[in-house]
This record gives C-alpha cells, structure tokens and sequence, in this order.
C-alpha cells in the first residue's frame, strides 16, 4: 500500500517539478535580454544553462515512466519494478542537485535567493524520496524471498528409504514435482 503512495507522490511530484522547471523565466527584459544568470567560463556549467529544460524534460520523462512501473509492480507485486524505481530515483535526485549546484553558480548577485529557493525544493524532495526509499527496498526483499520461496517448494525431494513409511504408498508418479 504504501509503495503506492510512493508512487504517485513521485508521479506527481515530478509532474509539478517540470511545470516549474519549464516555465521559469531566465530573461527579465526582453527588449534590454537582461539574464539572470552570468556569463560563464567555458566548461560544463554554461552546457547544462544551455540544455537545462532538455535535460530535466528528459529526467521528468523517464521519471515519469520509471513511476508508472513502480505502481505497476506495487500491484503485481513484481519486485523488478520496485527495485528499477528505487535506483533510478537516487540517480534522478542525485543528478538533479548536482544541476542545481552547477545553475546556482551561475546566477547573478542579485539572484542569490534565487538559488536558496532552488535548494530548498530540491532538498524537499530529495528528503521525501529518500524517506520512502527503506519501505520501498523492504517490499522488494519481501516480495524477491517470496518469489524465491514459492520456486523452491514447487518440488518435492525424494525421500530416503529410511524415511518411507506406509502412508506413501498412495502418492502417485504425478504429485512428485507440481507445476
């Protein structure tokens, strides 16, 4: 039950992330392309200020897509899909506030609060994914050892002749192995 809150918290959450993320406004004064950022010495910062909407609609896609599969496996309690959303939400929120450390240095003076407002949404949530990441990882073993187990007790073992007694001798051929 619980990894499906999970899941749609993440599905939202992401959701309402990339609204924000697409719709920020980078250039106060068209006229004047007053930015609010500062030019920058080559390097990886200014690539990630240029591609910055590309690669967080790219990150919000597969997130989006990895959040459908933890509420598909939560329900047909496949512990791969749960697994697959536990790491790809560490990598996501990882990525995500290095992106966020490289464009808060980017920002000019004036904008410094800016960047506090950034970190403070990116650490929001990267403390309730990681919040919900020990229920998720427990689901996953309890459903993996499940798994496990209902493979291991699909056939019997032959017992010993020592341990036959009269009361198999009327199990058939057929009951040895079940499948």
């Amino acid at each position: 039950m619980f990894c499906l809150l999970v899941g749609v918290f993440s599905l939202l959450s992401t959701i309402q992330f990339l609204i924000f993320d697409l719709n920020e406004v980078i250039i106060l004064d068209y006229e004047a392309q007053f930015s609010i950022y500062m030019e920058a010495d080559p390097g990886i910062s200014p690539w990630v200020l240029t591609h910055k909407r590309n690669i967080r609609a790219g990150l919000s896609t597969v997130t989006i897509v990895v959040s459908f599969w933890l509420l598909y496996g939560s329900h047909s309690s496949n512990y791969a899909g749960l697994l697959g959303s536990a790491l790809w939400a560490v990598a996501y929120e990882l990525t995500s506030f290095c992106m966020v450390l490289l464009i808060n240095r980017s920002l000019k003076e004036q904008f410094k609060e800016l960047s506090y407002l950034h970190l403070i949404f990116q650490v929001s949530r990267m403390l309730l994914h990681f919040f919900c990441l020990p229920f998720i990882i427990k689901h996953t073993y309890t459903l993996y050892k499940d798994t496990k187990a209902s493979r291991t007790t699909g056939c019997r073992k032959r017992p010993s002749i020592s341990t036959i007694n009269h009361s198999w001798s009327n199990v058939g051929l057929g009951t040895w192995c079940r499948t």
